[in-house]
Parts: C-alpha cells; structure tokens; sequence
C-alpha cells in the first residue's frame, strides 16, 4: 500500500513539473509581457525546481535531508504578482523589507525543525487576502467589465492559495505521530495541493489568458484639463453611442473600448463622466442597462434571467441588485406595479420617461 501511494505521487509530480514547463514556457512566449507575467514565471520555475527535487528524492536520486524548500518565497513573489495586478507602483525601497520574513523563516528552520516556511507563505496568502480587500473600493462593484472580473480572479486564486497552505501545514503538523516511512510520505505529499492550484491556473491560462497575465486591469486616467465645449462635445457623443449604438448592451464593454468608438482617450471620457455628469464609468453605463431592462420587463413575456442578459449584465444577482438601487423595486415588482403605465400601444407613456432621462 505504501509502495502504491508513493507511485501514485510520483507519477502525479512527474505529470505537474511537465504542466509547469508547458506554463511557464507559454508565459514566456507570450505577446504581451508584463511585470506580472514574469512574477508568474519566477514563482513557477520555484516550484519546478522544488518539484524536481522531490522526484529525486523519492526515485533514490538525492538525500531526503539534503533538498531546499522555497515555501517562505512563493507568498512574496505571489504578493508582488497581485499587486502588479491592481496597481501600475513600481517598487520602492520599502519593499525590500517584505524579504524580512523569508529571512527570518529560514533562520528559525535552522534553529527548529519546523515548516516555518509554510507558515510564512500562509502568513502571506492572508496578508494578500486583506490588501485585495483594500483595493476593492477602487473596483466597481457592479459586476461587470473586465477590471471587476480580474479582480474577482485574483481574490479567488488568493483564496485558493490559502487553502493550500492550511492544507500544508495541517498535513506537515502530523509527521512527528507516525513513523519515518509514513512521515516521509507526508511530507513529500504535502505539495500535492499547490500541484492542483497549478493544474487551475494552467487550466485559467487556456481559456482567458491575458487574465492570467496581467493585461487586462483597467488603466487609471490622469486628470487632465478639458474645457466645458469639449466636455459637452463629449458628453453628446457618449450618449448618442448609448441610443444608437447600444454599446451598453455588452457586458465586457470598458471604459477603454468606450472612449476609442467616441475617438476620445479614456482620461477624458473618465473626467467627462465624473467631473460633468457626476458618475463613474459604470454608474453611466449601468444606467442604460437598466433603462433597457424596463423596457424589456413591460414590453416582452420574458423571463427575469433572459432579461438581465439581453439588457447587457452578465448575470441575474448582479442584475436584481443594480434594478432594486435604480428604482426601488425588484425586477418582478417593477413589471407587476409599473408596467401598467404603458398604453396598448407599447408602451408610449413609459417611453416618454425612459426618452427624457436618455436625452438630458
């Protein structure tokens, strides 16, 4: 039994450490490079060589004793990865002091026999929990777009980090219960859960991969000065993309791919919209959605969910939430209670409201 489960790893490791390579050559080969993508890159080729050196030690290459564990790096690579994620901040001299704690980790591995290193990586997963949780103000909430999207990935992949980690050091924590062989085994299972965090991430890489890469957070405009012709050159051109060209109706739209339908740089559309019309980005567009979902609601026999996604959101939580804030009521409130203010004709009286708001 003993032999089978350590096959079992071994065979498991052998197929992760060529995930890995495949990852992290992808990465590197990549078009749009990043400082994030090559944070990526580091913290993978630390965990190919941790994963070598365990395959070695279990097919009789190297002395148990003998292999370096990089746990106390991954957290700080991974922190550094995150943050590259949300802000354009270089580093600073101050960061050198986040090498603090994988200094000291490996000083008390020396002094104690114990996973000091996990504990420093877990120590780090919850610091990055909480530095996601102090950025989310600067994310819209609203549930669409891309920059919510890469931040939600990036709060799920910290979560699952932590999992790991936990995992880790509940399974280490119950070596000194068995015997050597039993204990051995343990450890050397013990990056099992970090190899199915690879196996995601790979996986994610596949199907959205400028995600993973660090591409698609949303740039954060620089004021810059704009007169009033402009803003209300602007302003007429934004809302005249809305009526006409519906942009609002898809549900990845940005800021970014806004202002270049108008011919304006984003710094100017994100003044416009904050500075003129007093609204973010999203409140402006989310507007819309929701004017397009009364319309839907009283003037069609669909369903709420069908509504949510021909108005443009991308999912029927997101949906509900943004109506009721709108307009106080739940979606099949509003088509049981308003609705009756349209004519057999439509619907005129409901447009005529719905027209006045799109107009000013």
């Amino acid at each position: 039994m003993f032999e089978l489960l350590t096959d079992l790893i071994k065979n498991f490791y052998i197929l992760s450490l060529a995930l890995a390579g495949i990852l992290c050559l992808l990465l590197l080969l990549s078009k749009t490079k990043t400082l994030a993508c090559s944070l990526l890159c580091i913290w993978i080729l630390l965990f190919m060589t941790e994963l070598t050196q365990v395959a070695f030690v279990m097919n009789d290459f190297m002395a148990y004793e003998h292999y370096v564990s990089f746990d106390p790096f991954y957290g700080l690579v991974f922190y550094f990865y995150v943050r590259f994620h949300l802000e354009a901040k270089k580093v600073s001299f101050e960061d050198v002091f986040h090498l603090l704690p994988v200094f000291a980790s490996y000083l008390f591995s020396m002094t104690w026999e114990f996973c000091f290193g996990v504990i420093c990586a877990l120590s780090y997963a919850m610091y990055i929990l909480h530095y996601l949780k102090s950025h989310e103000s600067n994310v819209s909430l609203s549930g669409v777009g891309r920059q919510y999207d890469n931040y939600t990935w990036l709060v799920f992949m910290a979560r699952f980090q932590l999992v790991c980690w936990v995992f880790t050091l509940l399974l280490l924590s119950v070596n000194d219960i068995f015997s050597v062989p039993i204990s051995k085994l343990i450890t050397l299972a013990s990056y099992i859960p970090m190899s199915f965090w690879l196996f995601y991430l790979s996986y994610f890489n596949q199907i959205k991969p400028l995600y993973v890469q660090g591409v698609l957070a949303e740039p954060i405009a620089k004021a810059e000065p704009i007169n009033s012709r402009q803003n209300e050159q602007i302003v007429h051109q934004l809302k005249l993309s809305m009526r006409t060209d519906k942009l609002f109706l898809n549900p990845q739209l940005s800021i970014s791919e806004l202002a270049e339908h108008i011919n304006a740089t984003t710094a100017e559309v994100s003044n416009t919209l904050n500075m003129h019309l007093k609204m973010n980005f999203y409140d402006f567009v989310n507007r819309y959605r929701v004017d397009e979902a009364k319309l839907l609601l009283c003037n069609t026999q669909h369903k709420v969910l069908a509504v949510a996604f021909d108005a443009g959101f991308n999912s029927k939580s997101t949906f509900n939430k943004l109506f009721k804030s709108y307009t106080g009521l739940t979606p099949s409130q509003f088509r049981k209670e308003k609705c009756g203010l349209f004519d057999d004709d439509k619907g005129s009286g409901y447009n005529r409201e719905l027209t006045h708001f799109l107009v000013e």
